[in-house]
């Protein structure tokens, strides 16, 4: 099992914005870490000025130098921020109410938030090393023989020792949401631990050293794995090599062969299922990128030959950039100016997908339905059309550094309602046909609002309030879920389902109302 290309691995710092205020000193990290970038980029200019026509050549060198300044500037930055929040709140494990008259939960959201750059600029270089790097400098206990790239780690509370292999799509969470509760408690791994593919880690887990824990397993919260054991299952139990347990497993596999018949694919019509429809595509994806590009691009041409190169780069040293006032003026506006290209450009992409959607919605507006792709009707060509340029508008704002901007994004598009106060992870999220309630937390799962079997159904997902659905966790087409429930990782519903209200889920069944102690 692996996990959609659209979520992101790597270093993870959750999306809960207590505080919109928090959002002023994010802006505040983004500007300082620039500074240092744009320094760097006048030093270049005045050695190789004389050779400008090396200038351009060595320019994407300068853009790799500068990106890596970036990420170690914006974590010394995090870096300072956090021992600042240190000082105001110390960071504490416990249960504690999401809400924001709650000190640990307000501290938490501040903490994510400071760290969010240079978590979000690691996390475009897929290197162990550079995520070990980050995490060291945000104070956790961690080796650069550890292979983490291919998880999720929790960025507090986590101590790793050396030789660590994380699986694709692992969850490492020392905290966790629960029932309107969030639980921070620290996890330790010990050394040469193998964890599998789109295992859940809860917070409080401790593994020892020489451990492996199997592909899709969950831990429960404070749960102690024995060093030189193997562990697997939901929740992970110990695996007893018994000759029971050795003829089980040799019959799994088997059971599990792809030569086996009733994995053969079953024939069917030769029709294409997709609706690709690729000039068109490639049409109004192009309108798009251009349009949403053209603004920044002139802005930034603009603002280069009237204010970039004369007053600043044109400077004979760096101390005249400092003394003189207007100078110092342009480099201190920078970064406010780059900020401000980036929201223009995340502005008006959702404009034109809004613009783009509503005209589709005229000829065509969304339906639900079941559809055989040997029928291809309207509604089943238009979904498929609707899908590509809302892919763009999704992934052009999860992948940017403001993803707080998906909710209002898609409410303004108008292909989806999130309720107040819910919080949207890095997850796999349905485009259209789907309703989240207020204060919901949605982590890195994934909501799918089509799921091809022998048909194609395309069906509404209803979350109601007060829900909260942990990572792993897959979410079918039509499924209702009501008030105030909690559903467990690896937790995956079927079409058509409908969750109880005030209850909690896990992989096996409904638990009921159970306390998270």
């Amino acid at each position: 099992m692996s996990s959609p290309v659209s979520i992101q691995d790597g270093l993870f710092t959750t999306n809960t914005l207590a505080s919109k205020k928090f959002l002023l000193v994010y802006i505040l990290i983004i500007w300082g870490s620039l500074l240092p970038v744009l320094i760097e980029i006048f030093v270049f200019w005045t050695l190789i000025k004389d050779f400008i026509l090396l200038f351009y050549y060595l320019f994407p060198l300068i853009i790799c130098f500068g990106f890596l300044t970036l990420i170690i500037t914006s974590t010394l930055l995090s870096k300072l921020g956090l021992i600042i929040i240190k000082n105001l709140h110390e960071p504490k494990q416990g249960k504690f109410r999401m809400e924001r008259i709650d000190k640990d939960y307000y501290y938490w959201s501040l903490r994510a938030v400071v760290k969010k750059l240079p978590i979000w600029t690691a996390n475009l270089i897929p290197s162990s090393f550079i995520h070990n790097l980050i995490l060291k400098l945000l104070g956790i206990k961690t080796d650069y023989s550890n292979n983490i790239s291919n998880g999720n780690i929790d960025t507090e509370f986590i101590e790793l020792g050396s030789n660590i292999s994380i699986g694709q799509g692992c969850s490492i969470r020392s905290s966790m949401i629960i029932k309107g509760h969030l639980i921070i408690t620290k996890i330790s791994i010990g050394d040469n631990v193998i964890i599998g593919s789109n295992s859940f880690i809860a917070p409080g887990t401790h593994i020892g050293s020489n451990t492996v824990l199997g592909a899709m397993s969950v831990t429960k919260i404070n749960q102690n794995l024995e060093s030189n054991t193997v562990y697997i299952g939901n929740p992970a139990e110990k695996l007893h090599y018994s000759p029971q347990n050795q003829t089980k497993i040799r019959k799994e596999m088997e059971f599990l062969n792809p030569s086996d018949k009733i994995y053969n694919p079953i024939p069917n019509d030769s029709e294409e299922k997709f609706v690709k429809n690729l000039p068109l595509n490639v049409l109004t994806f192009g309108i798009i990128y251009f349009l949403s590009n053209i603004i920044p691009i002139l802005g930034t041409f603009y603002y280069f030959n009237e204010f970039i190169l004369p007053i600043y780069l044109l400077k004979p040293t760096i101390i005249h950039v400092f003394i003189d006032l207007h100078t110092l003026l342009i480099l201190l506006i920078t970064p406010l100016f780059i900020i401000i290209l980036l929201l223009v450009n995340l502005f008006v992409v959702i404009l034109l997908t809004k613009l783009v959607y509503k005209i589709s919605q005229y000829n065509n507006p969304a339906k639900e339905g079941i559809y055989h792709w040997s029928n291809k009707t309207p509604d089943f060509n238009n979904y498929f059309k609707r899908s590509f340029f809302l892919r763009y508008a999704k992934w052009k704002i999860q992948k940017s550094p403001f993803p707080w901007l998906m909710k209002p994004a898609f409410n303004f598009i108008g292909n989806c309602q999130f309720g107040k106060d819910s919080v949207i992870e890095n997850c796999f999220i349905a485009k259209e046909f789907l309703k989240v309630g207020r204060n919901s937390y949605l982590g890195k799962a994934l909501l799918a609002n089509h799921l091809w079997d022998k048909n194609l159904t395309i069906k509404r997902i209803i979350i109601g309030d007060n829900v909260a659905i942990s990572d792993n966790c897959c979410i079918a087409p039509g499924t209702e879920i009501e008030n105030n429930v909690t559903i467990l990782p690896l937790v995956v519903t079927s079409k058509n389902e409908k969750l109880s209200p005030n209850s909690t889920y896990n992989y096996n069944n409904n638990i009921g109302d159970n306390h998270t102690d």
